[in-house]
């Protein structure tokens, strides 16, 4: 990093720069860093470092996984007693790429580069170090120097130095093809996120340093583990909260640090409590203990108050004498910098006298000739005199400035609570969903799913006991957490009740990843999920089941309508839910141990239509299953066990639903209107059910009727009645097999006014 500075200030020296960063140099940067709980990656990378083929290095991993951590580890691993000598003697180099690329100009960037591979040549058991190496592929070809990628190849063909590069996994395919010998000479080292074991050790360890460092106040552990807790359950929009582990934990907590900060920094922490407790006793009719607690109370809410009020006017006093110090070197600085330039000015004026008679040597000044010999001026002297005074007083003012600081955050401590919160203000979910105890909620799992699913007491309690199961440790290592199948007739609820097992499990239904199958019906749609074959256009894409699940590995599933796949989809089917793992086209392995598969058909909707009997349809149905089905992909159902046979909905049901759907609308008509509310009578719903339900569309029928009759009719009383107070009441003509609305009256006042 200084050869970065001081090539910018000096063109000569910007000429023999080699755009390279030392080892040592780069790890000043991060003093006190350890590498927590990736002893086994390290290991791994060492090995290959320390091959005789294939010894170069390309890291792949989702963005903020780590993977620069690794290598900054690797560096300072050097160290430690416990590392082999083959590691101890590797010299690291980071690539600058920035400034390597900086200037934009071809000749510049070749002649720069040039010295670089110079560098690492003569320098035994170099390494170089490419910290992302799309940008530097990208920038090689917009500068038109395509030729430096060739360079490298070329060198590690020689064996001249090693490289380790990292790339994302998104960049992965664009870093493979960027040379066709990509393959020969790197070894692939894919770094997933860790466990939640070595997650806790590695977000304990860095809150602890580096945030702590920063932000001056202690974390708890229960803010830890909650942050760990809510990233690793849930996954937000927000662009620092969508990355990898470890780096969406630490974001959060710096973020929910940031924001107590900001409140705490503000106002006494403690005038919260106590101003709530006068509250308190405000409004309850005092006797004379209360009053001489509100007295005690109100005094030392004042002291507290002034004295806050006096320790920030003078931190703001200490802070403006340092930013006037801080000024005041900066304008020296810049003195002493023209200072010498003119110096310099005046020797090249000396050198140049036999060109330029009228400056002879013996006029050049004494100061300019002291600059020469390698000393400073008197003024230069004076001026770095001066810079020495005002810096020991900066020093001075911001020790007093710590330590009235510090008197604020000593007492200052980041929760759960704190967490909890910032998180709920991010992804917009309540803080009462995030504290739910999750052992209450799959005690109450049933309850809620009947709640929005009706009549298929069936297959929630089938997959509400398979959940617990799983969450409860006893499912197979190798599996996903459970894996259903869901037979019977459109629109009895096999697509809600995935999305309702979503709302309970992530408290979002937009969690549920959902495949609708139709769109697979091709040979090639394979293509689609795992990632197209090499020299297919979409090739560095990857797949978009593969991509999803690597980004977030706990998720629900959803593949709709299963039987409109091609064949070769439940190739990929098997694997899934045997193995729980799948590889993509890049060589990419993706896990499904934290997934819930589920799996949606149509296939055996006749019997449930036609027969009366639900055991006799149930087994005509399971019969269409296994001619249409290979007896292997069936048996993954926990042995057929999973495969669950949705009934045919009821009238009851029906009406249970329509009501839920009208209430649904009320509760929108008040959020637009308060004054506006919608009443049906028993009887209208009834024959209205009775009237516009078909077994054959299941619940869809009488959703769509609400959605396409009634929803309009109650949107143009609405609007066209915005005077009006009271409830619209539905009626239902049985003769006309229509509704009526009947509007509220708006009254003589209200006419007037309007």
């Amino acid at each position: 990093m200084a050869g970065e500075s001081e090539s910018m200030t000096n063109p000569k020296q910007e000429l023999n720069h080699d755009y390279l960063i030392r080892g040592s140099e780069y790890l000043v940067n991060f003093r006190g860093f350890e590498l927590v709980g990736r002893e086994d990656v390290l290991k791994k990378l060492t090995a290959i470092l320390m091959r005789k083929n294939a010894n170069s290095v390309l890291l792949v991993g989702a963005g903020g996984v780590g993977c620069s951590a690794i290598c900054i580890g690797l560096q300072a691993s050097k160290d430690k007693p416990d590392t082999p000598f083959d590691i101890v003697s590797k010299r690291f180099f980071w690539m600058d790429s920035d400034l390597l690329f900086a200037s934009g100009e071809h000749s510049k960037i070749n002649t720069g580069f040039n010295k670089t591979l110079r560098t690492l040549g003569r320098t035994p058991n170099a390494v170089l170090v490419m910290d992302d190496m799309r940008d530097f592929i990208d920038a090689a070809r917009n500068n038109g120097c395509t030729n430096l990628i060739n360079a490298i190849m070329h060198a590690i063909k020689k064996k001249q130095f090693q490289v380790i590069m990292e790339a994302r996994d998104e960049d992965l395919q664009a870093v493979l093809s960027c040379h066709s010998d990509m393959k020969e000479g790197y070894t692939l080292l894919d770094i997933n996120e860790p466990d939640e074991t070595l997650l806790y050790q590695i977000i304990k360890t860095i809150a602890r340093t580096r945030l702590n460092a920063h932000h001056k106040i202690k974390i708890s552990d229960p803010a830890i583990e909650t942050a760990i807790d809510v990233t690793s359950k849930y996954r937000v929009r927000d662009m620092g909260l969508s990355r990898a582990q470890p780096e969406r934990t630490l974001t959060l907590l710096d973020r929910a640090l940031t924001s107590y900060r900001l409140d705490a920094h503000a106002k006494d922490p403690r005038l919260d409590e106590l101003n709530s407790r006068l509250e308190l006793i405000n409004s309850q009719t005092a006797d004379a203990e209360q009053k001489s607690e509100q007295q005690q109370l109100t005094s030392e809410i004042q002291k507290i108050t002034d004295a806050w009020a006096a320790r920030q006017t003078k931190i703001k006093d200490i802070y403006a004498e340092l930013r006037d110090g801080e000024e005041a070197i900066r304008g020296l600085e810049t003195d002493m910098e023209q200072q010498q330039q003119e110096e310099a000015r005046l020797l090249e004026q000396a050198d140049d006298s036999e060109e330029q008679p009228a400056v002879k040597k013996g006029f050049v000044p004494f100061a300019a000739r002291a600059a020469g010999a390698g000393f400073d001026s008197e003024e230069v002297t004076a001026i770095k005199k001066q810079i020495a005074k005002f810096q020991a007083e900066v020093d001075k003012n911001r020790e007093k400035f710590d330590a009235l600081t510090a008197e604020i955050n000593d007492h200052l401590e980041l929760s759960k609570e704190h967490v909890l919160e910032e998180f709920s203000n991010i992804s917009g979910i309540p803080v009462s969903k995030l504290t739910q105890d999750e052992r209450a909620k799959l005690l109450h799992l049933d309850e809620n799913l009947n709640n929005r699913v009706f009549g298929q007491q069936e297959a929630v309690t089938k997959l509400a006991n398979q959940v617990r199961v799983a969450r409860a440790g006893l499912q197979s290592p190798n599996k996903p957490q459970a894996a259903f199948m869901f037979l019977g007739p459109s629109g009895v609820g096999k697509t809600e009740l995935a999305k309702a097992l979503t709302v309970e499990l992530f408290d979002d239904e937009r969690a549920l990843l959902r495949f609708d199958m139709s769109e697979y019906m091709e040979k090639h749609a394979v293509a689609k999920l795992i990632g197209a074959p090499p020299g297919y256009e979409g090739y560095e894409a990857g797949g978009i089941l593969t991509n999803e699940m690597r980004r977030n590995p706990r998720r629900i599933i959803l593949f709709d309508e299963i039987e409109k796949a091609h064949p070769d989809i439940f190739n990929v089917f098997l694997q899934i839910l045997d193995d729980a793992r799948l590889t993509d086209n890049r060589g990419l392995t993706v896990s499904f141990r934290d997934a819930i598969i589920l799996m949606t058909t149509n296939i055996g909707t006749t019997h449930f239509l036609s027969e009366d009997n639900f055991e006799v349809a149930k087994s005509l149905a399971m019969e269409n299953l296994d001619d249409q089905y290979r007896p292997e992909f069936l048996a993954r159902f926990n042995g057929k066990r999973n495969i669950v046979c949705f009934n045919t909905l009821g009238l009851a049901v029906i009406e249970k639903i329509a009501a839920r759907d009208i209430g649904n609308l009320n509760l929108m008509v008040q959020a637009t209107v308060p004054e506006i509310s919608i009443e049906i009578t028993p009887e209208a719903l009834s024959a209205m059910c009775r009237d516009h339900y078909k077994p054959i569309t299941g619940a869809r029928g009488i959703t769509g009727y609400i959605e396409g009759v009634i929803k309009p009719e109650i949107a143009n009383t609405v609007l066209f009645n915005q005077q009006a107070k009271g409830s619209i009441v539905i009626e239902y003509d049985e003769a006309e097999q229509t509704v009526v609305l009947h509007p509220p009256k708006v009254t003589a006042g209200q006419q007037a006014t309007g």
